[in-house]
């Protein structure tokens, strides 16, 4: 099929998806209906968002109506699903527990939820994982934590993930998100008639979300699978032809550059671009080579990273003796520079500043992320900027190189 064929069954494929398609119609009700979590800007792929609301639930002693039930049925079905193995306490012995007094902490010895029982000489370890893999030797160091502290209680360790993943270590059991759904599902219908109706919707509106971001079990994924089977063409067209994120970010660097008379750009590219300041176009700075057609060695870039935004200033290859003359600059002067140990060979930061970082590029829409560009790219301008300015402004051999020996100096 040539090009011009390829087209015509492409907008064919585009119309029929979108036209009486009661499907979607259906979809972008589902997504319409409001979440108070998705409205309230909860980072839902954030585990420690999730560890803090799940600590909040399993605490007996809290005001969301369910005492113990909650904590309870997690470790009871927790139990079940770790297929007969043999653990210190069994799901009937939890059943008849009153686990009224237990104590959930956050973050003890860097646990993400730890449960301590008294009267039952319980202790429990919930390692949470979202997106983030385990650490190296992560779960064995809480587990033997935990042994080393109580060593006269039963312990328990549970890997939670949304899919219920398979741990490292062999005393912890997995649990998937799954399960908390259900369990909470079940508890806000069993308890409806003594549970506060803003604590019913609450719980409702958690699942909710559980379900349409993490374990992918809800109507809308299930409907979204339907579709993309019946349009795959022309979905897969739409995606090809979406906008993409880092190159709309590149963007606005460029306009951000070229809209101030006092800044060059000299470089752009979608992951990295490179800027120069005009008063510093001098024949010491524009001496280098091996890194951009400019010459210049002192120059800021950049990084447009998928997860983060860092604004650096950069010594780039060039003259030995320039570079450490910059390299000087940096390393007696005070912040907003930051230098490390030695000088390297081709490129040293001297300064750097997060513009973004992996949260909010991640969670956020992209007016917000512009918003938050402009702001911080501001507050660069009018402190940062200066500073670093003002300190290469006390430098005679910068502006009047034939007066200083720097340039004479030979190569190492």
């Amino acid at each position: 099929m040539d090009e011009v064929d390829q087209s015509a069954s492409d907008l064919r494929e585009l119309e029929r998806f979108i036209v009486n398609n009661l499907d979607l119609e259906r979809l972008e009700a589902l997504l319409d209906r409001f979440n108070i979590f998705e409205a309230t800007g909860f980072p839902i792929r954030r585990e420690v968002r999730h560890s803090d609301f799940l600590a909040f639930l399993m605490r007996p002693r809290e005001d969301h109506g369910m005492g113990d039930a909650f904590v309870k049925r997690l470790l009871q079905q927790a139990l079940v699903q770790s297929s007969g193995a043999s653990e210190p306490v069994t799901p009937t012995e939890l059943s008849s527990w009153d686990l009224g007094q237990m104590q959930v902490r956050r973050e003890w010895r860097y646990i993400d939820i730890f449960l301590l029982d008294e009267s039952n000489q319980l202790t429990v370890i919930i390692e949470n994982k979202i997106d983030a893999g385990e650490g190296r030797g992560q779960l064995n160091r809480y587990y033997q934590a935990v042994r080393e502290e109580y060593s006269d209680h039963k312990l328990l360790a549970f890997y939670l993930t949304p899919g219920g993943d398979d741990p490292s270590h062999p005393k912890y059991l997995p649990v998937d998100y799954r399960a908390v759904c259900e369990i909470l599902d079940e508890l806000a219908e069993s308890r409806a008639s003594v549970t506060e109706p803003d604590l019913q919707v609450l719980i409702t509106h958690y699942t909710e979300m559980l379900r349409r971001h993490i374990v992918g079990d809800s109507e809308i994924a299930r409907l979204s699978q339907q579709i993309y089977q019946k349009h795959q063409r022309a979905i897969d067209v739409i995606l090809e032809h979406r906008p993409d994120r880092q190159d709309s970010i590149r963007r606005i660097f460029e306009d951000l550059v070229n809209e101030n008379p006092d800044l060059i750009l000299d470089h752009a590219a979608k992951g990295k671009m490179q800027f120069a300041i005009s008063d510093w176009d001098k024949p010491v700075n524009l001496s280098g080579s091996g890194w951009t057609t400019s010459g210049r060695i002192l120059m800021f870039e950049i990084v447009n990273h998928p997860k983060f935004l860092d604004i650096k200033l950069l010594i780039g290859p060039g003259k030995e003796s320039i570079r450490k003359g910059f390299w000087q600059i940096a390393s007696s002067s005070d912040a907003p520079f930051k230098i490390a140990q030695k000088l390297a060979k081709k490129h040293n930061t001297i300064y750097s500043r997060r513009l973004i970082g992996q949260a909010l590029l991640e969670e956020s829409e992209f007016e917000e992320i512009e918003k938050e560009i402009r702001k911080n790219w501001d507050d660069f301008l009018e402190n940062d900027l200066p500073r670093i300015d003002d300190a290469l402004k006390q430098e005679r051999w910068i502006w009047e190189p034939e007066d200083n020996e720097i340039l004479a100096q030979s190569e190492d």
